[in-house]
């Protein structure tokens, strides 16, 4: 019995005596960020045993935020058993004119407007952008991610979306000039820093006007006005190394569209995965897979678009819609040329899609005229240091008929 005691106190001595103790905490690097919106993302605190293991996913989840390109530790000795540990942040320039655009055989769009991704050095968002695709929108988006260092959030939305939207109805195809006006607010929890759960509310109202001939049974204008109510469920657990991801995500939406008007309610479901993977120094593979499915009315107005900008590159624009949707993009990237501020990826992909049609059954996703099966390749011109500086190009044909094909060209990875 003495004999177990004296050795319990000779361990407790030994660790007290010769643990390394972290006694001050200091970030480099930092021109904006704020030290207190840093803090809520690692675990090591003064007082804790140091422990390399914690400090190196610290300095991961800080590179993992979207205001850093890279963050690394180090630790100094500066007293007996005494250490200080230094997170060296690469941070990027977040306060970003807009100029995005995107362009397929007969179409051209573009965006022009502001963003912030770390307002007041906290990590908050406000954008604000004019877009030109077929016809004039603009949109309004502020996001608080973490109120006053609380697992809360909260987003405001105004939204003007402009379109000129083809409509399928069973004589034929009818253009419409689209307007919507939506204005919505969410509610976000984040359960810690992998997971977060939306919750979301809008109304909006829908214009619709025809401007080429009409058929049977389309309407010449369409107007509603509808509440929408939405749960979105999200885990991200991504590393970021630069441009290189290595994870995996997974986001599940659920939506309901609560019409004013008398019309019957809508609901919509779809989830998102994604999965990345470093191979090397240079390469990394990417994939997406959505499936979903919504009320299936035969109405032209299905909320799932095939299209080059959403889905399968090289497709076209806005080609067609349905009540359910499978979509599956692949993707491998290579970094052939990387020096410190700049890299250009060559990318080879195959982008697969399956539909069911308004008023369909579950078997249209295994017929043959509703599936699409693109593949192609293109560049990624990347600035290291500005945030999403990644402009891209692709060129996609069609592997079923190749009487389809085009180059798609945008701001940002395809996904």
């Amino acid at each position: 019995m003495v004999r177990n005691q004296v050795l319990i106190f000779l361990c407790f001595f030994s660790t007290t005596a010769f643990s390394q103790l972290v006694t001050s905490i200091k970030f480099e690097g930092l021109k904006r960020t704020k030290i207190a919106y840093l803090n809520q993302f690692i675990s090591t605190e003064v007082g804790d045993s140091l422990d390399s293991i914690q400090l190196q996913t610290d300095a991961q989840l800080l590179t993992n935020l979207e205001i850093f390109s890279n963050a690394t530790f180090s630790v100094e000795k500066i007293g007996k058993n005494e250490f200080e540990v230094t997170y060296d942040c690469l941070e990027l320039f977040t306060l970003l004119p807009i100029f995005n655009f995107g362009s397929i055989e007969n179409n051209f769009w573009f965006q022009i407007g502001a963003s912030e991704v770390n307002l007041f050095g906290k990590g908050n968002k406000i954008l604000a952008y004019y877009q030109l695709y077929d016809r004039s929108s603009f949109a309004t988006h502020l996001a608080f991610d973490r109120i006053k260092s609380s697992p809360w959030g909260i987003n405001l939305n105004i939204i003007k979306w402009g379109t000129l939207e083809p409509l399928f109805f069973s004589d034929g195809e009818v253009e419409y000039e689209y307007d919507n006006y939506t204005f919505g607010t969410d509610v976000i929890y984040h359960f810690n820093f992998f997971d977060k759960i939306l919750f979301g509310g809008a109304y909006f109202t829908e214009n619709y006007r025809a401007v080429s001939t009409l058929f049977d049974g389309a309407p010449a204008r369409a107007e509603t006005h509808k509440l929408l109510a939405k749960v979105i469920a999200t885990r991200w657990k991504v590393n970021s190394h630069f441009f290189y991801l290595d994870g995996y995500s997974n986001d599940l939406v659920l939506e309901t569209v609560q019409s004013l008007d008398g019309y019957d309610p809508f609901y919509i479901w779809f989830n998102d995965v994604k999965y990345f993977r470093r191979f090397g120094d240079r390469g990394n593979f990417a994939s997406r897979l959505r499936v979903g499915l919504s009320s299936n009315q035969e109405n032209p107005f299905a909320p799932f678009v095939l299209d080059s900008y959403l889905n399968i590159r090289g497709i076209g624009n806005r080609v067609d819609r349905g009540t359910g949707t499978i979509v599956f993009n692949v993707e491998y990237r290579y970094a052939f040329i990387e020096r410190e501020v700049l890299a250009v990826q060559g990318v080879l992909f195959s982008d697969i899609g399956a539909w069911r049609n308004p008023g369909g059954k579950i078997s249209d996703f295994a017929e043959n005229e509703s599936q699409v099966y693109f593949a192609g390749g293109g560049l990624r011109f990347i600035n290291k240091k500005i945030y999403n500086a990644i402009f891209r190009i692709d060129y996609g044909f069609d592997l079923k008929s190749l009487d389809n094909n085009g180059f798609v060209i945008g701001i940002g990875q395809y996904f």
